[in-house]
């Protein structure tokens, strides 16, 4: 068994177990470069969206499961963000970068949703685990009208509540028609 404690190979590697004295200096990431991270993670999700919506025309669902993991970090990392800047932020322009980077991914999420509707409603026969695949997307967008819906009037929402309704409107029937992993 290889001793960790204080071995040159473990301080010029970075690796540390919790408790360990390379783990307790490192610092937390500021801010600034958790809203950078934001941003990367929303263009990684953006991308994955669309390899997403090529595949699922395939009746290929990994991408898709991808984008949903992409989209649980990008909401993690505004967890963060919030926790990080607090009530009372050094920067006031932080928070509305935060409202900003959590709009921006409910639109992205809107979006795809809508672009994975349309794909799959245009295939008469679904592959065997859709119903449970897609059952996630009915709930996220069911909250997405929640928090949309008392800030309908500012601008781009109305858009994206009709979005909203559209693909809540072909997600259940393909809910509905798509045969469930429990009858086979």
């Amino acid at each position: 068994m290889r001793d960790r404690s204080n071995s040159k190979e473990s301080l010029s590697f970075g690796m540390a177990w919790p408790g360990s004295p390379v783990e307790q200096k490192r610092q937390p990431a500021s801010v600034p470069s958790l809203l950078e991270a934001m941003q990367r993670v929303h263009a990684e999700a953006e991308q994955l969206a669309e390899r997403a919506y090529d595949a699922i025309q395939h009746h290929a669902f990994d991408p898709f499961r991808e984008f949903c993991e992409k989209r649980t970090e990008y909401e993690a990392l505004i967890s963060v963000l919030r926790s990080r800047v607090g009530p009372k932020p050094r920067d006031p322009r932080w928070p509305a970068a935060i409202d900003k980077g959590e709009r921006d991914l409910l639109a992205l999420s809107i979006k795809a949703c809508v672009k994975f509707c349309f794909a799959l409603s245009a295939n008469p026969m679904l592959p065997i685990g859709v119903l449970e695949t897609f059952l996630n997307e009915v709930e996220m967008l069911k909250s997405a009208r929640e928090q949309l819906t008392p800030i309908k009037d500012q601008e781009g929402i109305s858009g994206l509540l009709d979005e909203i309704d559209m693909a809540l409107m072909i997600l259940e029937e393909i809910v509905g028609n798509a045969p469930a992993l429990e009858e086979f």
